[in-house]
């Protein structure tokens, strides 16, 4: 059976980011929303129609939080680098330190085009074909939302967790995560699979935290693996 699919990129990428693995997709806008609540209902009226949804980083924890809240029931979920936490709180130790994010949010405040660059190599860090990834993100377009939006959305990721979502609603969910992210360590998808009925967990050698551009041939495989039942 062929699903319609819908993606949902990550934070500081134009929506339709994952276009190369997902081009029949339909690429979700959200980042000029102000409010989560304003965001998910977007999702969700889009989703309506589509079987499948695919979501990187910041876009896999919008769409974990839409089907949560009831608000999405796509028959597979495909969560690329998503993060189960961003960011480091007192009650659960996981992701990124909070003095780290408090220095990157600072500075992107201030300097967003630069600060958005040091997240680039972030993504590329570590990552075998990281020329190849950097030049997908060059020829992204960077000025496709305002920085302010990207802001805004990095002060959301700072107080969003999983830990406290009901995953009963959850369809059969496939885990893309590279084995050198060093945005979202890869560990992050075992916190996923813990609470999933029906997970399936592919971790990519040597990429980082976008194995979709590590290797985008090998990802449109697992997708359609996962899309054809």
């Amino acid at each position: 059976m062929d699903m319609r699919a819908m993606t949902l990129s990550g934070w500081g990428q134009p929506h339709d980011a994952l276009k190369a693995i997902a081009p029949e997709a339909t690429h979700v806008e959200y980042a000029h929303h102000e409010s989560v609540p304003g965001a998910l209902e977007t999702i969700a009226r889009t989703g309506e129609s589509h079987d499948l949804v695919i979501g990187w980083s910041l876009g896999g924890q919008l769409a974990v939080r839409a089907i949560a809240a009831g608000l999405l029931t796509p028959q597979r979920l495909v969560l690329i680098a998503a993060p189960f936490q961003f960011v480091e709180q007192p009650e659960r130790r996981l992701g990124m330190k909070r003095d780290l994010y408090d220095k990157f949010r600072d500075n992107y405040a201030r300097n967003p085009e630069r600060t958005l660059h040091k997240a680039w190599e972030l993504i590329c860090l570590d990552d075998n074909r990281a020329d190849d990834v950097r030049a997908r993100l060059q020829a992204q377009d960077k000025t496709q939302v305002l920085a302010k939006d990207w802001l805004r959305w990095l002060d959301m990721l700072d107080g969003f967790s999983c830990g406290d979502l009901d995953f009963g609603r959850f369809p059969p969910t496939l885990l893309i995560h590279g084995d050198r992210d060093a945005v979202v360590a890869a560990g992050q998808a075992q916190h996923f699979a813990d609470r999933l009925a029906q997970p399936t967990v592919a971790l990519m050698e040597n990429a980082g935290h976008a194995p979709h551009w590590h290797n985008g041939e090998a990802v449109r495989r697992l997708i359609a693996g996962y899309a054809h039942v």
